[in-house]
């Protein structure tokens, strides 16, 4: 069975729903944003009861929380975002992707056929489904040109990837969220004054050392919170092995560096799952 009939016949009731923080529909946004980093999440459900009502995500914390304390006693539900996609547990985990992608979302709440809110698809959970068929069918095939080849063999020098976005090392943290916010990203690379790779910042990595305990993000320099050392990939790497280091160190972007040393890119899950979707159509 190829990757692409295993994902159309693979109910989303079947997969890990579980990458996400519950949070009642009468707490703060601050209240809120403790309970993601607590769990280490970065999606809550906003809940009702069994009733989902709303979604905030680490995106809303870089474009509502992070340097705006007036938000942070404001009820959740006036800053949640309200109109959610989901997506019904019945509905494959092809039909899970495919929202991802058509929808421009990281995650898909998912609803039982009474709509009660019963979990939530994440995309490490799509990327981590996607990377064990991948281990189980690229050894099956049969010389044959397939989507399995193509995940295994493709590099990213054939892939639309984003362009990075770098700051300096001693830039501030407000200064890596403008970008971030004006772009619409999910992380900046810091390098050092020889443009060297030095570091990540993402959304998460705002989440989990800013959040609601400081405000005044134009005195805090980006080393402070950044993650060091990132692991990073060399643009001639096969599309799987990204998968893989998704899938290992539980990241959303992977840096890609030239034979130099200096990033030329970021592949992110984006990247990845649309790729995975289109060649999974055309040769699925």
């Amino acid at each position: 069975m190829s990757i692409a009939d295993a994902l159309a016949s693979t109910p989303v009731s079947s997969l890990d729903l579980s990458r996400f923080v519950s949070v009642e529909v009468d707490k703060s946004v601050a209240e809120t944003v403790d309970a993601m980093r607590d769990a280490g999440r970065s999606c809550a459900c906003i809940v009702d009861g069994s009733t989902l009502v709303g979604v905030f995500t680490q995106r809303d914390v870089l474009q509502r929380v992070i340097g705006r304390a007036s938000t942070w006693d404001r009820p959740i539900t006036e800053e949640m975002t309200a109109s959610v996609r989901t997506m019904l547990d019945s509905q494959s985990a092809a039909d899970g992707l495919a929202i991802m992608n058509d929808w421009w979302v990281r995650s898909v709440p998912v609803l039982d056929g009474e709509s009660r809110f019963v979990g939530n698809l994440s995309f490490y959970t799509m990327i981590r489904t996607i990377g064990g068929m991948l281990a189980s069918q690229i050894n099956e095939t049969s010389g044959q040109v397939t989507s399995e080849h193509g995940l295994a063999f493709v590099d990213f020098t054939g892939l639309n990837t984003s362009n990075p976005v770098m700051v300096r090392i001693d830039d501030t943290v407000e200064t890596a969220a403008h970008h971030m916010k004006a772009r619409g990203i999910g992380s900046v690379l810091v390098v050092d004054d020889h443009k060297q790779l030095v570091g990540v910042l993402s959304e998460f990595d705002l989440l989990m050392e800013i959040g609601c305990d400081r405000s005044d993000i134009s005195k805090i320099a980006v080393k402070e919170v950044m993650t060091a050392d990132p692991i990073v990939l060399s643009a001639r790497s096969p599309i799987a092995e990204a998968i893989g280091k998704i899938i290992e160190h539980e990241f959303s972007h992977v840096p890609l560096v030239g034979e130099s040393g200096r990033p030329v890119g970021v592949a992110s899950f984006r990247d990845i799952a649309t790729y995975v979707e289109a060649s999974l159509a055309v040769l699925g």
